[in-house]
């Protein structure tokens, strides 16, 4: 399961293959609702992913941070309010008593630390030892796995293994590198359109606009500021990108692989579905 901030997404994984199913259910979720609505969306999406199949090995969910993924915990304020300090494991458990999913173990995981696991097993850098995962959207996601086991602490890693807020120009690596970043800098190209979105751009930048290509080439360029000294600590054998900005990745990956010069850079080949590999693979030792 892949939790967003107004949407469930649930399906199976096939454990041999390393593949998502058919039948992926995908549903809209009013991120201030209660905690029993919450967490009955949350069940009801993946018993009707399950569609009538028996029950799976295990339960792995995507969750944005804050969260204590151990005890199931959810510390989140700025959405999902109402599952502030709620034992999330405990209410699906409750929801799912009775049920094919009854007894099933559950576990958590960042998403974005779940992305770059489901590349490294199933994805892009299927195949690699360590793996730096990098998701632009409205801000930006990280993650970092070694050996099939992702990596949060430590020299070779920022602060829980997050990119977005480690100083960089003064500022912090999220003003610089995510859909924001690209809208700001269009918007200081003088162009007069400044509703314009990050996909509204690349369109722009398919069509040969040279601002837009612009904005986008100086996202590669600040990705490759922010990446290197990691990069350098970390020494992954590939860095694999994806989100929805990295759907425009034909307009920075040539400025991006010159700030990295000889990095394996990576798209996602699955984009959404590759967090829900992560979650599949979420304590899943015996697949490594």
């Amino acid at each position: 399961m892949d939790i967003g901030g107004g949407h469930v997404t649930a399906a199976r994984v096939d454990l041999n293959t390393r593949a998502v199913l058919p039948g992926e259910v995908h549903h809209v979720v009013d991120p201030n609702a209660s905690a029993d609505a919450l967490l009955n969306a949350w069940a009801a999406a993946a018993l009707e992913a399950l569609a009538g199949n028996g029950p799976p090995a295990r339960i792995g969910i995507a969750v944005p941070s804050p969260f204590d993924h151990a005890a199931g915990v959810s510390q989140m304020t700025h959405k999902f309010a109402a599952l502030h300090g709620v034992n999330v494991r405990d209410g699906l458990q409750d929801c799912w008593a009775g049920t094919v999913l009854d007894g099933v173990p559950v576990a958590f995981g960042n998403d974005a630390d779940l992305f770059t696991l489901g590349e490294w097993w199933g994805g892009a850098a299927r195949g690699t030892g360590r793996v730096i995962g990098v998701t632009l959207g409205t801000g930006l996601g990280s993650g970092f796995v070694a050996g099939g086991q992702v990596v949060t602490a430590g020299p070779d890693v920022p602060p829980d293994g997050e990119l977005w807020n480690v100083p960089y120009h003064g500022g912090i690596a999220e003003d610089f590198a995510s859909g924001q970043a690209v809208r700001r800098a269009y918007q200081s190209s003088g162009q007069e359109d400044y509703s314009a979105s990050a996909a509204g751009i690349a369109a722009l930048a398919d069509a040969g606009d040279a601002r837009a290509r612009a904005a986008y080439a100086e996202l590669g360029t600040h990705l490759g500021g922010i990446l290197a000294p990691w990069v350098s600590r970390f020494r992954p054998d590939a860095v694999v990108f994806g989100g929805n900005v990295a759907r425009a990745w034909k307009h920075f990956q040539p400025t991006l692989e010159a700030a990295l010069p000889g990095v394996s850079c990576q798209l996602t080949t699955h984009f959404e579905a590759s967090a829900l590999l992560g979650a599949a693979a979420l304590g899943g030792e015996e697949l490594i």
